[in-house]
């Protein structure tokens, strides 16, 4: 969807900035109003956000790809005249530093993603959820349709643009002068891409998005936070944000150009399938010819320097969003002299000065190791019906305790079959952890690389005899690492292999009018994704299962982490299961203290007051587990009962792991 400067007459592109300048005014000012101080770095992380999504490039039709923006999400989070500004200068940035749509059109580009995605997509969003709480799971689907509509909105505004140019600006035998299909051909071909590969990647960005910051207590634009909300946890948005740089060369695995953004070799070469002849757009070839690229050695964000450049690329451009909107706002600040017509903190996020009643526990009370239920609220332990027709004591809002409380059990009974498979008495289970990690890591770096089916069938026949030699179970495995890859990573992989994305030799006709059949190059490229995914995922759930927590913990000092980080890890697992069991105890309490039924609103007002006594709980726990720590000289470093010695076997096991390596690089 980024115009280049190439396809736009010069009038088209002035015209365009000049519609967008009232728009960067009115932004300018209604952030100056309304946005406070507390949500300034919350539109820096936005935008980022919005560029780093922009590198995850999705295979189209017709060999192109596609990619979402994200638009509609920064405008739910921080309102659309914020994401006016948070766009355009994720637009600027990409445009001058890597060549992503030109300076000339870049007032087109913002016209289109800056101003009609995310304001289209927030009208749909306001619409759909003005009658929802503010953390109704419900406005996440809202987001998602405003997404949707608004991406496929922007699509046609720009096939709109693309479209007249050759009726506008053309030579006197009917030649193009910058873009040569009309709208017959630009509406079909912008609004397939977006209706059926960007609009429900867009959608599912923004639906996922708006989930977490809902989970993490981050209020969306025109919501009220709940009482007692907790200030915004940024550090959440930073780490998704880091997370999401990290897998962003994951977006090279797609090839190809978005549709309409080519040079006047690509044009040429459209010309040429499209109306049979050749020839070369004179404005765009004069345009090209004096258009800024982007800086040398960035354009197409690094990507010829392959997954290394891309994430360099990625990182580059979320510091340097981040640190101009940062420097933005500031001069955008009101002065302090208005400070006071600003809302405090608390009146911002709709907070009450005093907690509502059984929602604050003393951490004194905790440390007494008082019983959690002695202060819930009367309403909730006299458990009488309402004639508001109140659910029973297994009513919906129970069930749904029960069904956690079943998930929690699981997940610790997981964790405990995981110990006991780490100590029987397996190959696996008798080398070194040491050993493990190294030579597993290092598998799991090659299978990356892995292209071809036949080495990746050799490695994943290889994880089965490890597995069974380690006394593991076949179907535990499957249902462990296979079922789910099959399951998501094939949901996300299998629309490749249809003839509209991948062209190619068919397997099987799904549709002759209109075409539509799934080829043999696109199903290759699916299998060998999925057999990618599973084997690398088998090989860590290997090392995983046959090794204890607290020996992997302390194995993995071999590898540069940093010693906090583990320490975290290691006090998280071992009290997470404590913390599981005091919730479980403190619904049973409930059980059995209840008399008569319990409404739905008395369910919900129960599970707020036990998340507000275990957070105390742990709290409390927290201190408790330090001073013990240091009472028992921990002096830095996670020790073991297990003894480690590096025996004959762990060096065996080290150098046929290495074989098999080179073995599959060799044939990858």
């Amino acid at each position: 969807m980024h115009i280049p400067d190439s396809v736009l007459s010069p009038s088209t592109s002035i015209a365009a900035g000049a519609a967008m300048l009232p728009v960067w005014a009115m932004a300018g000012r209604r952030v100056r109003r309304d946005l406070g101080t507390r949500q300034m770095p919350l539109l820096a992380l936005g935008a980022a956000f919005c560029f780093t999504v922009m590198l995850f490039n999705i295979p189209a039709l017709g060999g192109t790809t596609a990619h979402p923006i994200a638009g509609t999400l920064l405008a739910v989070l921080l309102g659309p005249w914020a994401a006016v500004l948070g766009l355009s200068v994720t637009l600027a940035i990409q445009a001058l530093f890597f060549g992503d749509g030109g300076l000339l059109t870049y007032g087109a580009n913002c016209f289109t993603m800056a101003f009609v995605l995310p304001f289209v997509g927030y009208s749909v969003y306001a619409l759909l959820a003005r009658r929802l709480s503010a953390g109704a799971p419900a406005r996440a689907v809202c987001a998602a349709i405003g997404a949707y509509i608004g991406i496929n909105a922007a699509a046609a505004v720009v096939a709109v643009l693309l479209g007249i140019q050759p009726a506008l600006f053309h030579e006197p035998d009917g030649r193009a002068l910058y873009f040569p299909f009309g709208l017959k051909v630009t509406l079909p071909a912008m609004l397939g891409a977006h209706l059926l590969i960007a609009g429900p990647a867009e959608a599912v960005v923004t639906a996922v998005a708006v989930r977490y910051m809902q989970a993490a207590g981050i209020m969306l634009y025109g919501t009220a936070a709940p009482p007692g909300t907790a200030a915004r946890r940024q550090e959440m948005l930073w780490a998704g944000l880091l997370a999401l740089c990290a897998l962003s060369p994951l977006g090279l695995l797609a090839r190809g150009e978005a549709w309409g953004e080519w040079d006047t070799q690509g044009l040429a070469a459209k010309i040429r399938t499209v109306e049979g002849h050749t020839y070369v757009p004179k404005g765009a070839a004069r345009a090209e010819a004096h258009a800024y690229k982007g800086i040398r050695g960035l354009r197409d964000y690094a990507s010829e320097r392959g997954a290394s450049g891309y994430l360099g690329a990625a990182v580059l451009g979320i510091g340097t969003i981040v640190g101009l909107l940062l420097i933005g706002v500031r001069v955008l600040r009101p002065h302090p002299s208005a400070a006071a017509s600003i809302p405090s903190p608390s009146q911002e996020e709709g907070e009450k000065t005093s907690p509502p009643r059984g929602c604050a526990y003393p951490l004194s009370f905790v440390r007494r190791g008082g019983d959690f239920n002695s202060n819930l609220p009367s309403p909730v332990m006299e458990g009488r019906g309402s004639r508001d027709g109140g659910d029973g004591a297994r009513g919906p809002s129970l069930r749904f305790l029960e069904r956690s409380l079943e998930e929690f059990a699981s997940a610790g009974a997981a964790a405990l079959a995981g110990e006991t498979w780490a100590r029987s008495s397996g190959l696996l289970q008798r080398l070194d952890p040491r050993a493990k990690i190294v030579s597993f890591l290092g598998l799991i770096a090659v299978v990356a690389y892995v292209s071809r089916p036949l080495t990746l069938l050799a490695l994943t026949a290889l994880t089965l005899v490890l597995a069974l030699s380690s006394r593991l179970s076949p179907g535990r495995m499957a249902r462990r690492v296979w079922l789910p890859v099959l399951f998501f990573i094939g949901s996300l992989a299998l629309p490749s292999a249809l003839s509209w994305v991948t062209p190619g030799r068919p397997l099987l006709i799904l549709s002759r009018q209109p075409y539509l059949a799934i080829t043999a190059p696109g199903l290759e490229a699916a299998t060998v994704l999925m057999l990618r995914v599973g084997v690398a995922v088998s090989f860590a759930a290997l090392l995983t299962m046959t090794t204890g927590w607290s020996d992997l913990l302390s194995a993995l000092r071999v590898l540069p982490l940093p010693r906090l980080f583990l320490h975290v890890l290691a006090m998280t697992y071992r009290y997470l299961v404590v913390l599981l069991q005091a919730a479980a105890e403190m619904f049973v309490a409930r059980r059995s203290r209840a008399v008569g039924r319990a409404t739905r609103a008395q369910g919900r007002e129960f599970l707020g007051v036990s998340i507000g006594a275990l957070f105390g709980k742990t709290l409390a726990l927290s201190e408790e587990v330090h001073a013990a720590m240091l009472s028992r000289g921990f002096h830095g470093q996670i020790g073991t009962l297990t003894e480690r010695r590096w025996r004959r076997a762990d060096s065996v096991w080290l150098l046929t792991a290495l074989l098999v390596a080179l073995a599959a690089w060799r044939w990858r």
